[in-house]
């Protein structure tokens, strides 16, 4: 007896072989998808990182050629960087200004320091900040600090002696765990 059937349906072979196959797809579109998530989720961190290190580089070396390593001015308003490993932290001096915003001289020509504002850029470990400190007054120059380091001639001898080094490094997880992390180099010609 001859049985006549007609092909309306799949095998298991052709099931399986359909299954497998768009299973692949998927997991492929999916990994693409995530992979695709975590890179954007990356970059965006990063250029958050590099608009705040970049803000406080700018801000503290805008400040700090303006003070100086050099005067003989009694009491000393010279920048002081404490020695490694605690060069953490740096405290200076500025000029005195007028009511126009040009530098006070004295009477032999010299820089007129206003040693009564102490002004000190300081690392928080706890925190994850960089501040700064004027007369009580607390400024946060940045966020997720990891570290930083300013660095003298006394530290580093190819600097000269006008010369600071500020190494910024910040550092934040991303959803899945991951670090991102960035650390920005500037150098400081002080005033002489």
């Amino acid at each position: 007896m001859k049985r006549f059937f007609k092909k309306n349906s799949l095998s298991l072979i052709e099931v399986v072989i359909s299954s497998g196959i768009i299973i692949t797809i998927f997991f492929l579109v999916y990994n693409w998808y995530f992979s695709t998530t975590n890179l954007t989720e990356t970059t965006k961190i990063k250029t958050e990182l590099q608009a705040k290190a970049r803000y406080a580089m700018q801000f503290m070396i805008n400040e700090l050629k303006n003070t100086t390593r050099t005067s003989t001015q009694n009491p000393s308003p010279n920048l002081v960087i404490p020695s490694k490993p605690n060069n953490k932290s740096v405290h200076f001096y500025l000029p005195k200004k007028d009511s126009k915003g040009d530098i006070n001289l004295t009477d032999d020509n010299n820089i007129e320091w206003d040693s009564d504002n102490q002004i000190k850029y300081e690392y928080i470990p706890g925190q994850k900040i960089l501040r700064r400190l004027e007369k009580g007054n607390q400024k946060i120059l940045a966020n997720y600090v990891t570290d930083v380091q300013f660095i003298d001639h006394n530290i580093e001898s190819s600097l000269a002696l006008n010369e600071v080094k500020i190494i910024l490094t910040l550092s934040k997880e991303t959803k899945k765990n991951r670090n991102v992390e960035l650390t920005l180099t500037g150098i400081v010609n002080l005033r002489n």
